[in-house]
């Protein structure tokens, strides 16, 4: 991600400019108030590829978990998963 564009709160009183601002901003808008941070404004764009990106590491991770089970020996066959609940449930 670019890095953060930095506005002071001021900005915020002429929307229209601040809208333009985070639009056409390449990464997230960083208000500052007294010098500080405040929060962070995002395009629609910017905020789905971030939840793009999370989704993503969220998969990863799943991914990872799995392999580990794999490599452990913590698996079940899913016939015999199958067969199992059929007769528990008389199916």
């Amino acid at each position: 991600m670019a890095p953060a564009t930095c506005v002071p709160m001021k900005e915020l009183k002429n929307t229209a400019e601040f809208t333009d601002t985070v639009q056409n901003a390449a990464g997230p808008v960083l208000v500052t108030k007294n010098g500080r941070e405040a929060f962070v404004a995002l395009s629609m764009s910017g905020y789905e590829a971030l939840c793009a990106e999370a989704a993503r590491a969220k998969l990863y991770q799943a991914i990872d978990r799995a392999e580990a089970d794999i490599a452990a020996g913590r698996v079940t066959d899913a016939r015999e998963v199958s067969a199992g609940l059929r007769a528990k449930y008389g199916l």
